[in-house]
Order: structure tokens, then C-alpha cells, then sequence
């Protein structure tokens, strides 16, 4: 009999994290699942990692070329046969009953197209959480949720391959961002629900944020389209012009960082008109250092910012 679980992985230069990663997978509670891992084209030990374990859930697809992890998960659900779809990263780590009780609340809910999960903040040990992740937990507040960005942790994802496949699968499109667009077009459709209990590690680690202009400018894509959708209620386009500020914030924070101080400022302006409400809770938060925040207020109020 065939499993009902398909475990989709896609890796690229992985090894370092990878083995806690499969291990956790591997010792699951829930055993009747296949592994797939679809690795992008490596260059460094990842594939002879994998192939050193012996489980016969595991299926390797080698890629032949680099393409991004969007692209790359799409070729793994090419091969997905399972009714049943579940996330991991080669990065992070999944508590040993997390399928388990994911499988479990499916079953006692036959109306979801997927399910979540809360999770943990961790460096070096999974075992040694910095922080918890909660999630929304039922389906209309993981709606509401939306319109201000991801309601599930897209690590923790387990979802209907039908779902899935109806929607189109991943937009290639968005290569750090598709768990935004992702949500957005599933979640429309399907009904979904988080599992109030951290069961996914998401680690830590240098490197991250490496692409932060561009994760901040899909964020602005998606949230711009989102305002253009008329499905939204006039309430819902001010939660979302305050998210699109926020990711303008965002962004503008990567220019600064990166010392484009013209950029910054015209995003700041950007986020200005969008909401002042929202730039000025952003201003009191950690993006701006402190001894910029009582001035920048001061000269948006003034209307000094320029676009």
C-alpha cells in the first residue's frame, strides 16, 4: 500500500545543517511517508550525504543546473504521487511527533486543504529554543491573516497535492517570497488550520538575509497586487496599505543597511503615504536606531519626504 505522505525537500549546498535536518524527518513518530529530496544542483558533499543513508523512503533527484528553491520544488512535485504533501527545509528541524499530530488532526477534520504549525527560533541545538512562533489557528483568522503577511510557517506545511496542483503549484516568479504567494492563492480556496504547538525548529544561521533587497521587493510586488484585487473590502485595502508600507520600511531598511541613503528615504516617503500610522509604529520599532526616530518623525510630519 502506498504511503499517504510525501516529505518534499529541496537543498542546495546544504550538507552543513542537512543531516539534523533528514534525522529529524527519518525519526519521525509517523513512519509510513516517502522522502523526497530534490537536490539543486550542489556543489559541495550534499549528494553523497544523502546517499549514505540507507532508508529506503528517501528518493534523491539530482538536478542538473542551479535553479532556486521556488523552481526547485516545483520539479519535486512533479514527482509527488502521495495525496498528501508535507515541507521541510535542509535547514531546519521537525520535532518527532510532528507528523504524527498533523496526520491526526487531518483525519479529525477532513474539510482542510493543509495544516500548520506553531514553531521555535534555535542557533546551533534544536534543542535549545530562542523563541516560539505562534501562528493563527483557525480558518478565518489564518484569512485575516493574510493581509498582513504569512499565516503558517511554510516549513510546518502539510497539504492536499490536489490543493496544490489546483492552484498551480509554486510561482516561479517570487524566489524568496513564495511562501507569501503561495498562502495568498491557497488559502482563498482552501480551508486551513495551525496546530497550537511548536513542532518545527526554523535555525538560525549566517547567510540569512543575504538577499534582503529582494525578498523586501516581492513582498511590495505581492502586497501592490493584493491592493489591486477587488475581492477586498475597503477595511481589508487599509490593512494591506499598511502592510505594503511596512514592506516599503522594510525594504528601505536593506537600502540603508547597505549605505543607499536616496533609496531609503524615498521608500521612507513611499510608506508615508501609504499609512502614517503604520510608518510611525515602524519608526518606534527596531528598524530606525533610536537617535533617528524623533527626527524622521518630525520630518515626515513636515512633508520633507521626497519620492
Amino acid at each position: 500500500m502506498n504511503p499517504p505522505v510525501t516529505v518534499l525537500m529541496a537543498v542546495y549546498n546544504g550538507s552543513r545543517y542537512l543531516k539534523t535536518a533528514m534525522d529529524s524527518i527519518l525519526n519521525q513518530t509517523f513512519r509510513d511517508f516517502r522522502f523526497l529530496i530534490v537536490d539543486d544542483a550542489s556543489t559541495d558533499d550534499t549528494r553523497s550525504l544523502i546517499r549514505s543513508y540507507q532508508d529506503r523512503r528517501i528518493t534523491l533527484l539530482c538536478l542538473e543546473r542551479n535553479i532556486g528553491q521556488t523552481a526547485a520544488l516545483n520539479a519535486g512535485l512533479k514527482h509527488v504521487e502521495t495525496p498528501w504533501i508535507a515541507r521541510m527545509d535542509a535547514d531546519d528541524f521537525s520535532a518527532p511527533t510532528r507528523l504524527e499530530e498533523q496526520w491526526r488532526a487531518l483525519g479529525a477534520d477532513p474539510s482542510l486543504g493543509c495544516i500548520g504549525t506553531f514553531g521555535w527560533w534555535f542557533r546551533e541545538d534544536p534543542h535549545r529554543a530562542e523563541g516560539v512562533i505562534p501562528r493563527p489557528l483557525e480558518d478565518q483568522a489564518i484569512k485575516r491573516q493574510m493581509l498582513r503577511g504569512t499565516p503558517m510557517i511554510h516549513g510546518t506545511l502539510m497539504v492536499s497535492r490536489e490543493a496544490l496542483t489546483a492552484i498551480g503549484g509554486y510561482n516561479e516568479r517570487y524566489r524568496y517570497s513564495q511562501d507569501r504567494d503561495l498562502f495568498n492563492r491557497l488559502l482563498t480556496r482552501f480551508r486551513g488550520a495551525n496546530i497550537p504547538k511548536p513542532l518545527l525548529g526554523i535555525r538560525h544561521h549566517e547567510g540569512q538575509g543575504s538577499f534582503c533587497v529582494q525578498a523586501a521587493e516581492e513582498s511590495v510586488e505581492i502586497f501592490s497586487a493584493m491592493i489591486q484585487n477587488p475581492r477586498y473590502t475597503p477595511k481589508e485595502k487599509r490593512i494591506l496599505r499598511e502592510s505594503l508600507a511596512s514592506s516599503y520600511l522594510f525594504r528601505g531598511s536593506c537600502f540603508r543597511a547597505a549605505g543607499k541613503r536616496d533609496q531609503w528615504w524615498r521608500d521612507l516617503g513611499r510608506a508615508w503615504r501609504l499609512s502614517p500610522a503604520a510608518t510611525v509604529r515602524t519608526l518606534s520599532g527596531s528598524v530606525i536606531p533610536l537617535q533617528l526616530r524623533e527626527s524622521l518623525k518630525a520630518v515626515l510630519s513636515g512633508n520633507g519626504v521626497k519620492s
